[in-house]
């Protein structure tokens, strides 16, 4: 008998035990941090990783405050240490302050009516002293036909003025007391406002399931896209007198408003653009004689998520309405708010989602955004009002209207590997190189790369398009610095001259920035002489024109100076054009390009003649 009982007292343990382990436990929450950001052309792979400690069998594990902007078919969780595999994961969004701002809600709408009750209490005193005053004013048949004696009658004049004095006393008092109590309960309106419009933010989380055969420790690294990101590269060019090297520092402007903090994370920058299709295009049929392309359909890919969760507050001019109805138009999906006015509704993109309650008006609106849309609604008699705290609100900042348009190939690879990226290591002086890049929208400066090179410092001229010599600086060898497309901000000898522009795609092997004008150099250009003749047959007609260029060093240094002009270039038969004299130029016939390539000691001046002759049988033809 004995043995029995411990037989049964053994199997009832196991059941028991079996059941703990079946049983649905609460998941487990852990925080998670982001550790680093790839931040693309438009849009941002965010990285986060999580310490989670696994039991023995299946830990589901909930990851909270994620943004709610994040694209969940890119949702990507690795586990890493521990005999742990990822069984599964889902995705939701919630309102993490949901049950505080319920309880601030809860104190304010209390003292709303406290306010309320107060000014109906003092409204219905002063109504009352109102007929008070309306009987002391009426007693004026008070002493009867035969009236009063003077002393009398002066009596009761002192006795109704001091009355009605005292009720103007008391209604002055009253109507400052409800002034007092109208304008808090103004102020608290405006708080239940700001708490439901402004503090009810969404927050995505992650719900992660995980089996182990043993209790472990494990990391989970979590990466997601969202798009409301952006970066922009420029440059600074630097330069000394008497200093050979030009300081180049390579700086991106980045921008966020994903609603997450980027605080002290590793932040790269990639070239690629997640945004642009990634399919190879495809040739159709070109068919003659009458010119028509036929395209060939190509495979697209709609990876937006097709239901939106439309959540807020319900309420009136008293407070939150419990019991409101939220229904969905083309689906049987609905929900009715709770004692906060909260509600929630998963509904498909661009339905109409309903509200309801008796004794108001029913109003709509339409579902749409991405992930998550906040409806709060104030319903009030005969009429209901909606009011809109959209999360996915356009990003627009100065990366978005001055953009530069960088080269972006029909085909890439989809290994992150090949994908040109750049780590950025900031100018302050922080812990690890890291960054923080507030969520705001705005343009944040951060430093990419502080380059000291080689670069040769010379002089053009272009006098017949400007007057003034410009400094140039010509960096050999430019391609091995792995610049991008960008505007250059210019400082020569700490004094800001302007903007230049990098062109990365150009196939020069020598990169000119140019640097500004240089007014201790002068040059001028003038018409030495202007004729026209003809032949004595008037077969034809010729022109013939010679220039002069000055260039004077006005420095205290010898410097070279680069000047440029040029002649006509024919490109018809009946048109001959001869270049009579090229003052010792090299001449380029085919662009019609003079160069001189001069060495100035200081005060020195140099003349350059040039002049060139145009034929033709055309009379209406017009030469510089």
């Amino acid at each position: 008998m004995k043995t029995i009982y411990m037989k049964f007292q053994t199997i009832l343990a196991g059941c028991l035990s079996l059941g703990i382990m079946t049983a649905s436990a609460a998941p487990v929450e852990t925080q998670s941090k982001i550790k680093e950001v790839m931040v693309y052309a438009t849009g941002a792979m965010v990285t986060r990783t999580a310490k989670v400690n696994v039991k023995s069998g299946v830990t589901e594990v909930k990851i909270p405050l994620l943004t709610p902007l994040l694209e969940q078919n890119s949702v990507q969780v690795g586990v890493k240490g521990g005999n742990v595999v990822l069984s599964s994961i889902s995705y939701d969004v919630e309102v993490p302050g949901q049950k505080q701002i319920g309880n601030e809600v809860a104190t304010l709408t209390k003292r709303a009516n406290v306010l309320r009750d107060s000014i109906d209490m003092l409204q219905g005193r002063s109504e009352v002293l109102d007929r008070e005053r309306d009987l002391v004013l009426k007693s004026n048949n008070i002493g009867g036909d035969n009236g009063f004696t003077a002393p009398t009658l002066q009596g009761v004049a002192s006795y109704v003025r001091n009355d009605l004095n005292e009720i103007i006393k008391l209604q002055y008092g009253y109507q400052k007391q409800m002034k007092k109590y109208q304008d808090e309960l103004t102020l608290n309106e405006q708080k239940v406002n700001l708490l439901y419009d402004k503090q009810m933010e969404p927050m995505s989380f992650l719900l992660v399931k995980l089996e182990s055969p043993t209790a472990s420790n494990c990391e989970l690294e979590i990466n997601y896209f969202v798009k409301n990101a952006a970066w922009m590269p420029f440059y600074e060019a630097r330069i000394a007198r008497n200093d050979t090297k030009l300081h180049l520092v390579q700086k991106a402007y980045v921008s966020q408003a994903t609603k997450e903090k980027w605080n002290n994370v590793q932040v790269k920058l990639s070239q690629n653009d997640p945004s642009v299709s990634n399919e190879k295009p495809e040739l159709g049929r070109y068919v003659v004689p009458d010119g028509r392309y036929y395209e060939r359909p190509t495979h697209t890919n709609d990876n937006g998520n097709p239901y939106v969760k439309v959540m807020g507050v319900v309420r009136d001019w008293r407070g939150p309405l419990k019991g409101a109805l939220i229904t969905c138009d083309d689906d049987d999906r609905k929900t009715q708010s709770d004692e906060n006015g909260y509600y929630e509704l998963l509904v498909p993109v661009y339905n109409d989602v309903n509200f309801s309650y008796s004794g108001y008006h029913s109003t709509s609106c339409k579902a749409k955004g991405q992930n998550v849309m906040i409806r709060n609604v104030r319903m009030e008699s005969g009429s209901s009002k909606v009011s809109d705290s959209n999360i996915d609100q356009h990003f627009v900042n100065y990366i978005g209207q001055h953009r530069v348009s960088l080269a972006k190939s029909a085909m890439s690879s989809d290994m992150e590997s090949n994908i040109p990226q750049m780590v950025i290591r900031n100018s302050v002086a922080t812990i690890g190189g890291k960054n923080t890049i507030p969520d705001d929208g705005a343009d944040h400066e951060v430093v990419v790369k502080d380059m000291s090179v080689d670069a040769e410092y010379n002089y053009y001229a272009v006098p017949k398009l400007s007057k003034d010599v410009y400094l140039v600086a010509s960096i050999p060898n430019w391609k091995r610095l792995d610049l991008l497309d960008g505007t250059v901000k210019l400082f020569l000898n700490n004094m800001y001259m302007g903007e230049s522009f990098i062109n990365a795609r150009q196939t020069e092997d020598t990169l000119n920035l140019s640097i500004g004008k240089d007014k201790d150099l002068a040059v001028d250009r003038k018409d030495m002489r202007t004729y026209s003749s003809k032949n004595l047959i008037k077969t034809s007609d010729k022109i013939e024109r010679e220039w002069m260029i000055t260039v004077k060093n006005n420095k205290t240094e010898s410097v070279k100076v680069t000047v440029e002009d040029q002649f006509p270039v024919s490109t018809v038969d009946d048109i001959k054009v001869v270049l009579v004299d090229n003052g010792g130029a090299e001449v380029d016939e085919k662009e019609g390009k003079l160069t001189w390539k001069l060495n100035l000691k200081p005060g020195e001046k140099k003349e350059l003649k040039f002049s060139y002759s145009v034929k033709s049988k055309r009379s209406d033809i017009t030469v510089e």
